[in-house]
């Protein structure tokens, strides 16, 4: 969306990150995005996009995911890259990165050769360049201890009539066999991946980016897209773990806001919206 920026508090530090890259672009060519409840994304006249740490913590997120988003490997489809080194602006942290056309599809089936595309490529990709920098499975929602925290702080905030059926959820992801790590992206939702007409021509938000399941990547597409477009893009395997995965997605996003210390309206939403889905969509997830 397009704004006024002349009192964002930010905009300094916007203009140092264009500056830096030797770009001028006007503010009224400046478009405001939300980037989750860590940074911020201004699209800069569809030249390059500028990210912007919301806190400490993040700005030194934003440090070292530059650095794993800087050694991906290639893909047929664009994901963002460093233009800029990070640059500190008083409390903010920006970088400048490169701006990907296209727009995000509404939920929905889509053509699932695009999903096999991105699936496969992403899953067989080589992540040895960038696996120092990127996160732990589940990092931002609990690391190695995510099973504790569903089990301890997560399901007592459930109503009561549904924590056996989130207990289950838990216990059948846990009982999952192991397979070998791969790339994923952690957060393979459709808005964040970038469609033109119907041809997906970028993935963005790498933020989340581990080696894990791939299946995880598999069950956020199949949230999305339908699990009928998912299943024609990927072995059955793979969704049998998928829609396992995705059972726990409501609960994570509760583990989520309590290990960020969102504030308690967040957090009640967060579990009103588990608690929806345990009641409504989650046995039809398997």
């Amino acid at each position: 969306m397009t704004f006024a920026c002349g009192h964002l508090p930010f905009a300094r530090a916007v203009e140092a990150v264009l500056a830096e890259a030797g770009v001028h672009v006007d503010r009224s060519e400046w478009e405001l995005h939300a980037g989750g409840s860590a940074h911020i994304v201004v699209n800069a006249g569809h030249m390059m996009s500028v990210r912007i740490a919301k806190n400490p913590i993040s700005g030194e997120n934003v440090r070292r995911r530059t650095k794993a988003l800087a050694q991906l490997p290639e893909f047929d489809f664009a994901v963002p890259r460093p233009l800029t080194p990070v640059i500190q602006d008083g409390r903010y942290t920006a970088v400048g990165m490169t701006w990907i056309p296209g727009a995000p599809r509404s939920p929905g089936p889509v053509d699932p050769r695009e999903l096999h595309r991105v699936l496969q490529q992403i899953r067989h990709a080589e992540p040895s360049g960038a696996e120092p920098w990127l996160d732990r499975p589940g990092q931002h929602w609990g690391g190695h201890r995510r099973r504790h925290v569903l089990l301890d702080q997560v399901l007592p905030r459930l109503l009561p009539r549904n924590r056996d059926r989130a207990l289950r959820a838990i216990e059948d992801l846990v009982s999952l066999e192991t397979v070998a790590p791969r790339l994923v992206h952690g957060d393979l939702m459709g808005s964040n991946m970038l469609w033109q007409d119907d041809h997906l021509v970028g993935v963005i938000d790498w933020d989340h980016a581990c080696l894990g399941d791939p299946a995880y990547d598999v069950a956020s597409l199949g949230l999305w897209f339908g699990w009928a477009s998912v299943g024609d893009a990927t072995d059955e395997e793979s969704c049998r773990r998928a829609r396992l995965h995705a059972r726990i997605f409501p609960l994570q996003a509760v583990a989520y806001a309590l290990h960020h210390e969102l504030d308690t309206a967040q957090v009640r939403q967060a579990v009103e919206k588990a608690d929806a889905w345990f009641e409504t969509r989650a046995m039809a997830a398997v």
